[in-house]
């Protein structure tokens, strides 16, 4: 597993396309993204990648994206950016996850991640967005 920055936005962006390929995120996107204060990616070199925001003491997966499923990918960047995020004084992570999205809602709860709201209607789909949170130990 990577640290990927602004470098990487093409990658990404490509990565992206193939996890998300409804709404894809370009490289311009991504190398924003990358280059904010507090962003964080990682990188799983068998097809996966997430972004972390910090901000003081709270932290926000702003996309996790994998592209070979049922491979532990998602979880081993669960692991790292929650590990990454102890070590830099997180407290809480947030997240948003789409309500029919059933395997990535199991692998939070198993991470220990708890619903917090929802968000009606929030997708292009009409679908729901569940908000999470995951309190960490300081």
């Amino acid at each position: 597993m990577i640290e990927a920055g602004p470098a990487y936005a093409a990658a990404l962006a490509q990565m992206h396309a193939v996890a998300f390929p409804d709404e894809p995120w370009d490289e311009p996107a991504f190398a924003t993204l990358l280059g904010q204060l507090g962003m964080v990616c990682f990188i799983e070199s068998r097809g996966g990648f997430l972004l972390l925001r910090t901000v003081l003491d709270e932290g926000e997966i702003i996309t996790i994206g994998v592209t070979a499923p049922r491979q532990g990918i998602g979880r081993g960047l669960m692991l790292q950016a929650i590990g990454d995020a102890a070590r830099r004084g997180i407290r809480k992570i947030h997240l948003e996850v789409a309500q029919q999205n059933t395997a990535a809602r199991a692998l939070y709860a198993a991470l220990g991640f708890a619903q917090t709201g929802r968000r009606k209607a929030y997708y292009p789909d009409g679908s729901d967005a569940l908000t999470l949170c995951l309190e960490l130990e300081g």
